[in-house]
């Protein structure tokens, strides 16, 4: 009788990926929620885990370290059995799945705000998609990541001076009296 995919799941190598508890539950609801979740080498996932893994020397054991806080564990393919995951490499790979859910609410925002011109609602939206709990992210911080998105789309554009500068309220009050 072959081998069911769990059973051979506990022998593939595990590891912890350090990140906020908003972020992992971004993952478990995009990627899988599967724990651990088995990587496969061809996906973005694993082409980053995958350039972030190191050869284990010859016989040498290294006990792999449990990250403080929220984790997102996955597994690597058989083939990478005898690869490791440093905890730096670990951090950078949670700063990565950071970014990525930064990206993810900024469009998913930007989308949003498209239809309906309602910011707030948007970011509550989404925390209600991914079933992101108020505790682990409240929207002010959501509305950061937006809010510096968006001013440095505007700096690179050249509008920030036309919307936030000196000139401001003159430039309202024309479109007032235009209007």
């Amino acid at each position: 009788m072959r081998n069911s995919y769990p059973l051979a799941l506990s022998k593939l190598p595990t590891f912890a990926i350090p990140v906020r508890a908003h972020v992992r539950q971004y993952m478990l609801h995009e990627i899988g929620a599967q724990q651990p979740h088995p990587v496969h080498q061809n996906t973005l996932i694993g082409r980053v885990v995958r350039m972030k893994v190191e050869k284990q020397p010859f016989r040498q054991l290294r006990a792999v370290e449990k990250p403080e806080g929220s984790a997102y564990q996955l597994t690597l393919p058989t083939a990478l059995r005898h690869y490791i995951l440093t905890p730096e490499s670990a951090k950078q790979i949670g700063e990565m799945y950071e970014k990525l859910f930064q990206q993810e609410l900024i469009m998913f925002v930007k989308g949003h705000i498209a239809a309906s011109q309602n910011e707030r609602e948007a970011l509550r939206r989404f925390c209600k998609l991914y079933n992101i709990d108020p505790s682990d992210a409240d929207l002010e911080m959501l509305r950061k990541i937006y809010r510096d998105y968006k001013d440095k789309v505007l700096r690179e554009n050249g509008h920030y001076q036309l919307l936030y500068g000196p000139g401001r309220a003159e430039l309202l009050s024309d479109y007032a009296i235009a209007s």
